[in-house]
């Protein structure tokens, strides 16, 4: 269910990839994005489905299942949705909300802007993403 408004900038201030940004900047960006509360157990993305958005985590926890087994769970300040916007392929995982969530939405044009408009926060998208690849690749 999607809720009005756009996210203040003390919710901004909470992830990682907003870090370093200053007021100015997390006003700018306060502007993109769309509130969603979510039920436990309600599917985010679906593995195998085209992409369509991009998620932050504000409150709740998600689990990350690869071909129904369970590889990682998602907490607040965390995202995900980032790998099929930027290659354009279906989702390589489904998403499914294990605790009621606010989430912060944002849809392509939403999440190109966040690339190459802002290019602190696309080195820290991009370094979430080569961390990840690490992880599953059981590298540290």
């Amino acid at each position: 269910m999607k809720t009005k408004g756009s996210a203040p900038v003390e919710i901004l201030r909470r992830f990682d990839i907003f870090s370093g940004c200053d007021d100015r900047l997390l006003k700018k960006l306060s502007n993109l994005g769309t509130p969603v509360r979510i039920e436990a157990g309600g599917a985010l993305t679906r593995e195998g489905k085209q992409g369509r958005e991009f998620y932050l985590i504000v409150e709740g926890d998600a689990e990350v299942r690869h071909e129904g087994v369970a590889i990682a769970t998602l907490n607040p300040g965390g995202f995900f949705g980032e790998m099929s916007l930027i290659d354009g392929l279906p989702r390589s995982a489904d998403v499914v909300a294990t605790t009621p969530m606010e989430l912060l939405v944002f849809d392509p044009r939403e999440f190109a802007s966040l690339l190459n408009d802002y290019p602190s926060v696309s080195k820290r998208i991009l370094r979430t993403m080569t961390l990840r690849l690490r992880a599953a690749q059981g590298e540290r």
